[in-house]
């Protein structure tokens, strides 16, 4: 084959391959002229009416009195008007009456019929889902559809006359984007939206790729298709399917309508396998379709969502596990497990559709669902989003603990949204009933978090044979497997996976770096004196407790961090609709943060912070502070809840809102704004927590004014070790990990009762009083003795409550429980007894106010360039260079080359001068000319002047005119050329400036003729006031260039020349 063989066109390279598919999978083709006569010759109709009435007559009927009815041509025909006449209020809003009507999980159709003179409804079908062969699968080509606008689908699928898909295909050469822009511009009000309201799938491809959504998907929200079962079996079957021969007469049928250019050609059966071909032989096997149409399509608050690839295998294989018994109390139980899917992936969605499955199963008589979570933020919304879901199930909120368990008492069969610690039994208390149902249902939201405690173990004691299902997005660390009360995975999908299918944004990291000037000479003596009276042990323990919390939270390095959060948003996010959370280390930082941008107003911050309730120490030195911040609040919007719901929804559905949340602790787990694209980290955190936290800039977000390809981090905490820490936990998570980590219940209650006993006979002999236990405790060996004994104890007491089945191997639990809190507090007494515990709170006051007097902050500087975190390479070598000198300058010099690209065009004769500059340090870094130190000093000093925009040549009659130096660089090699004078240049300049300055109105760059007039007005100075006022010699062409100079840069800089 030579290069003369191959065809690069749309029909031969996407629509002709996806055609060939269809009619091997089973599919009839119906030619455009038979599509015109199903249609009646009207290309506003959509339905084909005389394969609709046929198949609708065969697959419908009723039973009366003991005989078969078959419905009458005319109901059949009435149902069919109905469905093609139906009023268009709207394009979801139709389309889902049209779903409503044809589809029996949501509704479904009814027709009225007579018998012995009673009127009575019968069920009607549009689709025989059970038994597949019995519909007819149809595809068409270049369907003509007749709108305000005409439109012509590359490809339409029928179900028995009814168009259930819609694809748009392009060449190879042309980027899938346009093929779903296409799809989007069809479904318009000026196009044809009417189509629309019937198909389930919208399909864009390109021979190689496809993509799919359904009606009203935005086009970032499109997604691939990925066999997670069976992957060999699809290869065979693909390639099976294209080594099928095509019936002659058919095959001719196809390339005659499609375009003129395929008129003559053949199938090819020798080719190689694309995704394309892979995801057409997955989604659209008919099975697979009707599957997907009638079970995994959900309208959510007037937003129609298609599910993705892993959303409806993890469904599949929860409900593949769930029908699995296992031993439970008093008979069996259905198996639960755990469902790590990364965050970002829709596991919310998932829940809601598996609650639908379970709806629908007939297996299961009457599922009753709880929903468990730790927070009351995802209570409300779990909640919220369940109630939009269109269950058909009713959704309550547990209002208190009573309220819960009299919903489960009386079976209520709605779903059921709690906080785990409404489970709580107060400590001496029974539990008040036992539930044994096995057809009850616990999903366990974000389980790393909702896992352990003695709540959660009454919850296993109220209703032992739950089935439990734990949904997460960082799946239990590898250091947590005695914690495994869960079972193993049910599925898996990764941060790899969901970068790979383009569902999340890349993260970007960027350190910088707040260096503190300490007074140590003050601080140690001030220090010493506070802390005189304690042993040199206990001023360890001391410092060791509070100093890195006090430096974290110092005023000055606080303000310095807010300035350059301000900075940086100011530059690259303000008024672009994208916006950024700040998370502080503390409560009082948190108000340092929100004071500082409320007194400088550039911008929009709001701050999301828990009531203290006590919580914070009366000896705090900051506690007047946030207790005032939560006062004004209250008083002002009545409560806090009132406030956060305020505030969140200003964040998240008002562009011109809140720009920047500053939070502690809240908002950083299940808080869903897909607008929130930098994540600004002020505080240290780990683990689990902090990858919930950089996951809240990772979502998709269609933004029109800036494009958000990415989510930004930007650490003030040196945070990227603690990243790479919890990026290689959970990344390379081993299903055997946690399989292997699956305990015998037996085995860890003899070990609870080995650690028990051996703590009682530490006291064997002593007195039952508590005086006589302390004084044994006096000696100092047997006080580490017991301490050791105890912690053995508490910890193998805490394994045993996570395990799922302990509750029902093990009677004596609420004993050891009330033993536990005894030997608990005998602890704490003794350690204070024995002086080895001492209440810090007052010398905690004094150092913190020491501290804050005696610290001052430099300003913030670059600690790393921007690496994105999943380049595992590049972000290793960043963290092995992270602090020193080499690492800075070169972070430095990134950011600066940054900053000149971006701005280049602004003022092109400033910028390429510290371009110059960057570009020799660089070289002279690379070639070691220069120390690491002097390096770092010179990219400083090249960065502060290019930030400063400092010029010494600009003369003094321009200083005060903004934007008149831009104008004076860039045009003065023009006039020098001419043999002007400084002096003169400057006065040429400064009246130019003031001819932009009279035209430049509101939005003038905006609008053509405004940009004309100020062109003009350019050109009349040019030549009356420089060319015959000052006798200086300017040439048409010279002129010409100038002023396409000056419109370029006061357009490239139009917030600086205009009203």
């Amino acid at each position: 084959m030579s290069i003369s063989d191959i065809d690069f066109d749309e029909a031969r390279q996407s629509q002709l391959p996806f055609v060939e598919l269809l009619l091997n999978l089973g599919y009839e083709y119906i030619s455009r002229e038979e599509l015109m006569q199903e249609r009646a010759g009207d290309t506003g109709k959509f339905i084909l009416r005389k394969t609709a009435s046929e198949v609708l007559m065969k697959i419908n009927g009723y039973e009366y009195a003991g005989q078969k009815h078959k419905f009458s041509e005319e109901k059949v025909f009435e149902a069919i008007d109905e469905l093609e006449n139906i009023p268009f209020e709207g394009l979801i809003d139709t389309s889902a009456k049209i779903y409503q009507t044809i589809m029996p999980t949501s509704g479904g159709k009814t027709i009225q019929v007579f018998h012995d003179g009673k009127k009575m409804s019968q069920n009607f079908r549009f689709i025989d889902f059970e038994n597949i062969e019995n519909n007819i699968f149809q595809v068409a080509v270049e369907f003509e559809a007749n709108g305000k606008e005409d439109i012509r689908p590359d490809i339409v699928v029928f179900v028995n006359g009814i168009p259930l898909a819609v694809i748009e295909n392009k060449k190879s050469s042309v980027d899938i984007e346009e093929s779903l822009r296409q799809l989007t511009r069809n479904q318009r009000a000026e196009y044809c939206p009417r189509l629309f309201i019937y198909p389930q799938l919208l399909v864009g491809s390109n021979g190689k790729d496809l993509r799919y959504g359904t009606t009203a998907t935005p086009t970032e929200f499109y997604a691939k298709w990925r066999e997670k079962d069976g992957e060999k079996e699809l290869e065979e079957k693909v390639e099976n399917l294209i080594a099928t021969k095509i019936e002659k007469d058919i095959y001719k049928k196809v390339c005659l309508d499609l375009s003129g250019a395929t008129k003559h050609h053949t199938q090819k059966i020798e080719r190689d396998v694309t995704d394309q071909d892979r995801a057409v032989a997955a989604l659209f096997d008919k099975a697979r379709i009707l599957d997907l149409a009638k079970n995994f399509i959900l309208y959510d608050a007037g937003i129609k969502k298609v599910m993705r690839y892993q959303q409806y295998f993890a469904i599949k294989r929860i409900l593949n596990r769930i029908d699995h018994k296992i031993p439970g109390k008093d008979g069996t139980k259905r198996e639960g497990g755990i469902l790590w899917h990364t965050q970002g992936s829709g596991k919310s969605l998932t829940m809601v559709m598996f609650i639908k499955a379970l709806i629908e199963d007939p297996k299961i008589v009457n599922p009753r669902v709880l929903i468990v979570t730790d927070r009351k933020d995802l209570d409300r919304q779990i909640k919220g989003t369940f109630e939009n879901a269109g269950l058909k199930k009713e959704v309550k909120q547990a209002k208190n603990k009573r309220n819960l368990l009299s919903l489960i008492e009386k079976k209520d069969l709605s779903v059921i949204t709690t906080l785990i610690h409404k489970f709580k039994i107060a400590d001496g208390d029974s539990i008040p009933f036992e539930d044994l149902d096995n057809n009850i249902f616990v999903l366990i939201d974000e389980a790393h978090r909702s896992q352990g405690g003695s709540a959660n173990f009454d919850m296993n004691k109220i209703i032992p044979n739950a089935c439990y299902i734990a949904f997460t997005g960082t799946p239990l660390l590898k250091k947590e497997k005695s914690r495994q009360k869960f079972g193993s995975f049910i599925d898996k999908y990764t941060i790899d996976d969901a970068l790979t299918d383009g569902i999340i944004l890349p993260l970007i990291y960027e350190g910088r770096y707040v260096d503190l000037r300490q007074d140590k000479k003050e601080v140690d003596r001030q220090w010493d004196r506070i802390t005189e009276d304690l042993p040199e042990a206990h001023k360890y323990q001391l410092q060791q407790e509070v100093e890195k919390k006090i430096i974290a939270n110092n005023p000055n390095r606080i303000s310095e961090i807010a300035y350059d959060i301000e900075k940086h948003y100011l530059a690259r996010f303000k008024d672009t609709g994208l916006k950024a959370q700040i998370v502080a280390p503390s409560k009082y930082s948190a108000v340092l943060f929100e004071k500082y941008f409320r007194e400088n107003g550039k911008i929009q911050t709001a701050l999301v912070i828990s009531d203290e309730n006590g919580l914070i120490d009366d000896k705090d030195e900051h506690k007047k502070e946030v207790d005032e911040y939560l006062k004004n609040i209250k008083e002002k919007y009545q409560s806090l809840k009132k406030y956060e719901e305020s505030v969140i929804d200003s964040f998240k559905y008002n562009e011109d809102g809140v720009e920047i949340l500053i939070v502690v602790d809240k908002l950083l787990t299940g808080f869903d704004a897909p607008r929130n694209t930098v994540l600004y980290l002020a505080k240290e955190l780990r683990d689990h927590n902090l990858l919930q936290a950089i996951a809240r800039v990772n979502r998709l977000f269609d933004n029109f004014s800036l494009p958000k390809t990415a989510g930004y981090i930007i650490d003030y905490s040196e945070n990227a070790q603690n990243i790479r820490t919890a990026m290689q936990l959970f990344g390379n998570y081993d299903e055997n990990d946690v399989k292997g980590a699956l305990i015998d219940v037996r085995d860890k209650v003899k070990e609870l009762e080995d650690s028990y006993g051996n703590l009682h006979d530490i006291f064997r002999g002593v007195k039952d009083d508590d005086e006589a236990y302390l004084e044994y405790l006096g000696d100092e060996q047997l006080r580490k003795e017991f301490y050791d004994g105890l912690r053995k104890f508490l910890t193998t007491f805490n394994e045993c409550m996570n395990l799922q089945d302990f509750a029902r191997e093990f009677p004596n639990v609420d004993v050891y429980r009330k033993e536990l809190k005894k030997f608990m507090e005998l602890r704490k007494i003794a350690s204070v007894r024995y002086a080895e515990r001492i209440d810090f709170g007052r010398y905690k006051q004094a150092l913190t106010k020491i501290m804050d007097e005696n610290i001052k902050a430099e300003e913030a500087e670059l600690l790393t360039r921007e690496i994105t975190i999943t380049d595992k390479e590049a972000f290793e070598k960043v963290i092995e260079e992270m602090g020193s000198d080499k690492s800075k300058a070169d972070a430095i010099t990134a950011q600066t080359k940054r900053t000149i690209i971006e701005n280049a065009t602004k003022d092109p004769e400033f910028y390429n001068k510290f371009s110059k500059q960057v570009s020799a340090l660089i070289e002279a870094m690379r070639l070691g000319k220069i120390a690491d130190i002097e390096a770092l000093k010179e990219a400083r000093r090249i960065n502060a002047e290019m930030i400063d925009k400092k010029d010494e040549s600009i003369p003094d009659i321009l200083i005060d005119k903004a934007g008149a130096d831009i104008i004076y660089r860039n045009i003065k090699s023009e006039f020098d050329a001419l043999g002007v004078s400084d002096d003169k240049y400057a006065e040429i300049i400064s009246q130019l400036y003031m001819v932009v300055c009279e035209n430049a109105i509101v939005d003038w760059w905006k609008n053509m003729e405004h940009k004309r007039r100020m062109k003009e007005a350019i050109d009349d100075y040019l030549y009356d006031g420089v060319k015959v006022e000052m006798g200086i010699e300017l040439t048409h062409e010279k002129m010409e260039d100038i002023i396409d100079t000056v419109m370029d840069l006061i357009q490239n800089n139009h917030a600086t020349f205009s009203l």
